[in-house]
């Protein structure tokens, strides 16, 4: 079974993404809802994917700034997904070391679903 972090989504959010992984993969779901604390999460605990909010919905702390910090700790080798409605901020996202993400108008499209399946598939 695959271990997913979900970092940084508000109460509306988290659920449809758990519902959506959890229902199509063979992965379990965390959520850290600071984005602080996503890397004390990863120190503890092993993850396959980190899918991480652009703005922390519970501190409002930067997803890229994370994304940056946590590729400059070569610590943690685990894909890095955006979530995001903008382009500028998902090329930039992909441009410190994360992967594509998806936005979060496309949470029930067919491509998100292809595109988790990369990371999620057995």
């Amino acid at each position: 079974m695959k271990n997913v972090l979900v970092v940084g989504h508000c109460d509306l959010d988290h659920p449809q993404i758990t519902s959506l992984i959890e229902n199509n993969f063979s992965a379990k779901v965390t959520r850290v809802k600071l984005l602080k604390k996503t890397i004390e999460h990863l120190e503890n605990q092993a993850c396959d994917l980190v899918i991480i909010n652009r703005i922390g919905a519970f501190d409002q702390e930067s997803g890229l700034e994370l994304i940056k910090r946590m590729k400059n700790d070569n610590r943690f080798d685990v894909p890095l997904l955006m979530v995001t409605n903008y382009k500028d901020k998902m090329d930039e996202a992909v441009g410190f070391g994360a992967v594509p993400g998806y936005g979060k108008d496309k949470l029930h499209d067919k491509e998100t679903l292809e595109l988790l399946g990369k990371y999620l598939s057995e």
